[in-house]
């Protein structure tokens, strides 16, 4: 099973919400996709981002709603302050990873792979 593991950095500096560099897993399908959050002194939560080129318009990743009864429809969110590893959609090729406020020191991010 191929597996491949991507990093990316988030600078802590910032005094609001910050963004990681742009990570592009290449073109190869993977089956399983998940971001390495580590741990974090922030209360911020952190969303992924995607867009169709590296240098393009990065949007928020969306996904179902378990109540539909207020929105169909939820940005891709994970609490900072909880560390391991989150599943989040495959099929996306350049990514950021977008706090919601400030983290106190620089941040690395992992996004590990894998297909069969």
């Amino acid at each position: 099973m191929p597996v491949a593991v991507f990093t990316t950095t988030m600078d802590g500096s910032a005094a609001a919400a910050s963004l990681t560099t742009a990570v592009d897993v290449g073109t190869q399908r993977y089956e399983n996709v998940y971001l390495e959050i580590p741990t974090m002194t922030s209360n911020s939560q952190l969303h992924i981002l995607a867009a169709a080129t590296l240098a393009g318009t990065y949007r928020a990743v969306y996904h179902p709603a378990i109540n539909s009864a207020t929105s169909s429809l939820n940005k891709f969110a994970v609490s900072s302050g909880v560390s391991g590893l989150i599943p989040i959609p495959n099929g996306l090729r350049f990514m950021k990873v977008q706090s919601t406020a400030s983290v106190s020191f620089s941040a690395e991010f992992k996004i590990h792979t894998s297909s069969r």
